[in-house]
C-alpha cells in the first residue's frame, strides 16, 4: 500500500504551521518484490565466497588461531568499506547483504580464532570471554554505518551480555531454566526500559541527529525485552514433554520481572498523562489501571511488555512497533494459558479480570478530551 497520501497530507499539515517550506515531492521507492531479490542475490554469492574462503583458510591455517582471527579482522573490515560504498539502489541493496553476511562470518571467526588461541573449551565458561563478544558487538554498532547491521550487532551484545550474566551468576548448563528470572527476566526489563528512555527523548536525538545511530539499537533492544518476557512466561510450560527428567519446572523469583515490568508501566503511563496534560483524576485512574493490570499479569510478563510496548509505539506512530506489541499481548495471553502450574479457574479468572480492566481503560480513554500534544 502507498503511503505517499499520508506523506502529502502530513506536509501540507506542516506546511500550514509554517514548519517546512517548498511543494511535497514523493519519495522513489523501488518495489519490495526488486528488494527481495537483490538481498537474497547478495546473500547467496556471499554464501559462495564464504565457504571458499573458510575452506582455504581452515585447510591452511587448521589450529592457527590468530591466523584465523585475523582473517576474520579482514573479512570484518572488507564489509565495513562495502558499507560505505556508494553505487545504484539495486547494487547497493545486494552489496549491503553480502557485507552483512562477510561481517558476520568474520565475526564468527575472530571468536572461534580467540577461543582456539586460549582454550574454547575454558574460555566458552567464563563471563570474561562472553563480555568482549558483547565488546565486540558495541564496537560494530558504531563504526559500521548500516541500519541492519546495527540491529543485528546490538541483538548480539544482548545475548551476550545475557549469558555472560549467567555465568557470572555461578550457573551450569545443567539447569539453566532456574537463573532465567535472575538473567533473562532483568536484562528483559532492563532492556524494556531502556526502550522506554528512547522513547521518551527521542525528539531530543533526532534535534542532535543522532536518530539514525540510535533508532535501529531501540528496534533490536524492543524486540530483545520483548522476547525475554516471552521466554520468563513460558517457563513454566510442560517441559517434561521436551525435557527427560525435569517434571513441572518451577523457576524461583519468576515474578520479579513481572513486577518490574508493571513498574516500568505505571511510568510510563504518568509521565505520558504529565506529557498531554491530563486532569490529576484521570492520571490516578491511568496510575490505578496500569498497577491493576500488572498485578493480574504478574506471571505473564509478555503481556505487561506487550501493553508497554504498545504504547511506546503509539506515541511514535510505528507500525512495526504496533505489530510487534500485538503479537507479544497475543503469545503471552497463550503462554500463561498453557502453563499447567495454575489450575484452569485460576487462569479464566485472571483472563476475565484483565479482560474487565482493559474495557475500562477503553472507556476512561473515550471520555477524555481529545487535545493534540506535541512532544
Amino acid at each position: 500500500m502507498s503511503t505517499e497520501p499520508f506523506e502529502r497530507l502530513l506536509w501540507q499539515q506542516l506546511a500550514a504551521r509554517g514548519a517546512v517550506q517548498g511543494e511535497f515531492t514523493p519519495a522513489l521507492r523501488m518495489p519490495w518484490p526488486i528488494r527481495l531479490l537483490m538481498g537474497a542475490a547478495g546473500w547467496l554469492g556471499a554464501l559462495f565466497a564464504q565457504l571458499f574462503l573458510l575452506g582455504s583458510v581452515f585447510a591452511v591455517t587448521r589450529g592457527n588461531g590468530p591466523a584465523i582471527a585475523i582473517t576474520g579482522l579482514l573479512m570484518i573490515g572488507a564489509a565495513i568499506l562495502m558499507y560505505r560504498t556508494t553505487s545504484q539502489d539495486s547494487a547497493r541493496i545486494a552489496l549491503g547483504q553480502f557485507a552483512l553476511a562477510a561481517s558476520l562470518g568474520g565475526q564468527g571467526m575472530v571468536i572461534v580464532g580467540v577461543g582456539e588461541s586460549l582454550g574454547i573449551d575454558r574460555l566458552s565458561q567464563t563471563a570474561v570471554f562472553w563480555l568482549g563478544v558483547a565488546a565486540l558487538e558495541a564496537v560494530l554498532f558504531v563504526i559500521v554505518p548500516n541500519r541492519l547491521h546495527r540491529f543485528v550487532a546490538v541483538t548480539g551484545g544482548w545475548s551476550a551480555a545475557t549469558i555472560a550474566l549467567y555465568i557470572a551468576l555461578g550457573g551450569s548448563m545443567r539447569n539453566p531454566f532456574l537463573m532465567m528470572p535472575l538473567t533473562v527476566g532483568l536484562l528483559g526489563v532492563l532492556a524494556m526500559a531502556a526502550v522506554m528512555v528512547f522513547v521518551l527523548n527521542e525528539a531530543r536525538i533526532a534535534a542532535r541527529g543522532t536518530h539514525a545511530l540510535w533508532e535501529p539499537a531501540a528496534d533490536a533492544t524492543l524486540v530483545f525485552g520483548l522476547s525475554s518476557a516471552l521466554i520468563i512466561t513460558g517457563t513454566a510450560l510442560p517441559s517434561e514433554f521436551l525435557f527427560d527428567g525435569i517434571k513441572h519446572l518451577q523457576t524461583p523469583g519468576n515474578w520479579v520481572p513481572g513486577v518490574l515490568v508493571g513498574v516500568c508501566l505505571v511510568g510510563f503511563a504518568q509521565i505520558e498523562g504529565a506529557r498531554i496534560r491530563c486532569d490529576a483524576g484521570i492520571r490516578i485512574g491511568l496510575m490505578v489501571l496500569a498497577v491493576a493490570f500488572s498485578g493480574l499479569m504478574v506471571m505473564a510478563p509478555a503481556v505487561t511488555a506487550g501493553v508497554l510496548a504498545l504504547a511506546m509505539a503509539l506515541r511514535r506512530a510505528s507500525l512495526p512497533w504496533i505489530g510487534l506489541a500485538i503479537a507479544a499481548i497475543l503469545l503471552g495471553f497463550i503462554w500463561y494459558y498453557s502453563t499447567l502450574q495454575w489450575t484452569l479457574l485460576v487462569k479464566s479468572v485472571t483472563l476475565a479480570a484483565a479482560g474487565v480492566l482493559l474495557l475500562a481503560a477503553r472507556l476512561a480513554l473515550t471520555r477524555m478530551p481529545r487535545k493534540e500534544a506535541i512532544a
